[in-house]
């Protein structure tokens, strides 16, 4: 099961990459920019390479760097509004102890069947 929920998405067009702007159900304070297919030139030490083919590139970002970026005003409202709640992880603790308590009302060997009775 994925924890990822999808705040904004892109699929590629022509020569723009696939970008896909999501959060991590149990983080709160970031979000992140996944961004498919682009080239990267990057410095290591002494060493500089440019990518071959575009590479997967993912960004971890707080939510108010993201917000100073704009990326705020590509996502529906309510989703950014979710993502930006800073209570987050206290919201989804509660629902997981209610659904916990649901899944326990039914144990796994219960069963529907009426007993048998020997009728001897």
């Amino acid at each position: 099961m994925s924890t990822k929920a999808t705040l904004a998405y892109h699929s590629a067009e022509g020569d723009e990459p696939t970008w896909h702007l999501y959060e991590e159900l149990f983080e709160s304070g970031v979000v992140y920019l996944e961004i498919r297919g682009v080239d990267v030139e990057s410095v290591t030490g002494e060493n500089r390479s440019g990518a071959c083919g575009g590479v997967n590139l993912v960004l971890r970002l707080p939510i108010k760097t993201a917000s100073q970026l704009g990326l705020h005003s590509i996502a529906e409202p309510d989703r950014w509004q979710r993502a930006s709640d800073p209570d987050k992880d206290e919201s989804l603790r509660r629902g997981l102890e209610r659904f916990s308590r649901l899944r326990g009302s039914i144990a796994r060997g219960d069963s529907t069947k009426k007993p048998e009775t020997d009728e001897s």
